[in-house]
């Protein structure tokens, strides 16, 4: 038996298949791009099988074909649009046919085919005004109030995981994911918000010098590997007490970018960088500025064992010992940013 990654060859979806494969599972990624080969390579030795489908997650005749073909009874359906402003404002039918549509075909066809467990990946932009008005958001007492459209059709999309769940007798479980950075973020033109840690690891490869925003990074955070262990606890636990998770990494990430900037500048040579002066723009971006209230994860540790493998020094350490090895991963794909953003593919 197998499981199936939608949105596979994204972000998040390569860091889980990875993980996937490092523990022996038969991995089917369904994505409407491969993987690109620096992954290919460095899973190559991986004790799991990986299998690639090029396909777009509203195409259900492509859906069942990858289903039936490799016994999949896991799915973990990562395909979405991370749209920001500008797309949101020109192709907002793209993100909701995919985020939404994709969504209910994943859904049936994995009803129909009696998988053990299917694992939504939701946000903490759900979470919306409750991130700046409360000190903790939790899972059992914070009212969402999603605003954008991405943080929206997420939560739309976990509700109806959930709601079909009890329906249909489906095993759903839905996690919401904080701020992620880390190995095999990547420009592709589907993910409109990049991490302002990518944004650093770009320009460094690009010979740009760096200019960071004067306001500390306030916001709850999550290394990508440690996210990965945390999907895969989901995807195989036995037994769990809720169908719903906040998924993050509980530190004072605060002066993680400035720490990040003098690793960068330890591995790649001539890199420049500091922080902005009063009144000076920034190179690098936040997305958004305002302090947010920390993501409680007591729930996922207390009910499901997650202890993360890095801390925060541990995470940046690691990442900068993986963009060393991986020099060119970081670059954008070429021409993505002369397409147009109401390109609609799917991503983890």
């Amino acid at each position: 038996m197998s499981v199936l990654v939608t949105g596979g060859a994204g972000f998040v979806g390569l860091n889980l298949v990875e993980a996937l494969l490092a523990r022996g599972e038969a991995v089917v990624v369904f994505d409407r791009s491969a993987p690109p080969p620096a992954f290919r390579a460095a899973v190559a030795r991986r004790p799991g099988r990986l299998v690639t489908v090029e396909g777009d997650v509203r195409d259900r005749e492509a859906l069942a074909r990858a289903f039936d073909d490799h016994g999949v009874d896991r799915v973990f359906h990562g395909a979405a649009i991370t749209a920001g402003p500008a797309r949101e404002r020109q192709a907002p039918a793209d993100v909701l046919d995919v985020n939404l549509m994709g969504t209910l075909a994943v859904l049936e066809a994995a009803r129909d085919r009696g998988v053990r467990r299917f694992l939504y990946p939701s946000s903490l932009t759900v979470y919306g005004e409750s991130l700046y008005a409360r000190e903790v958001v939790d899972e059992e007492t914070t009212p969402p109030v999603p605003e954008g459209l991405y943080a929206i059709t997420k939560y739309a999309g976990e509700r109806l995981a959930l709601r079909f769940g009890a329906l249909w007798g489906l095993d759903v479980v839905a996690a919401r994911i904080g701020s992620v950075f880390g190995p095999w973020e990547a420009d592709s033109g589907a993910r409109d918000l990049l991490s302002p840690f990518w944004q650093v690891a770009a320009a460094a490869a690009a010979g740009r010098p760096v200019t960071l925003p004067r306001a500390p990074l306030r916001r709850e955070l999550i290394y990508s590997r440690d996210l990965a262990d945390a999907l895969v606890l989901l995807l195989f636990a036995e037994r769990r007490r809720f169908d719903l998770y906040n998924v993050a990494v509980k530190a004072d990430w605060s002066d993680a970018l400035l720490r990040w900037c003098r690793l960068v500048a330890e591995t790649v040579p001539g890199f420049v960088w500091r922080v902005a002066e009063a009144d000076e723009a920034a190179t690098i971006t936040y997305h958004d500025e305002r302090p947010r209230g920390r993501q409680a994860v007591e729930r996922l540790a207390r009910d499901l064992g997650f202890v993360p493998r890095f801390d925060r020094d541990g995470s940046l350490a690691d990442y900068a010992r993986w963009l060393a090895a991986a020099r060119g991963a970081v670059e954008p794909t070429p021409g993505v940013r002369d397409r147009a953003p109401t390109s609609s593919r799917p991503s983890g």
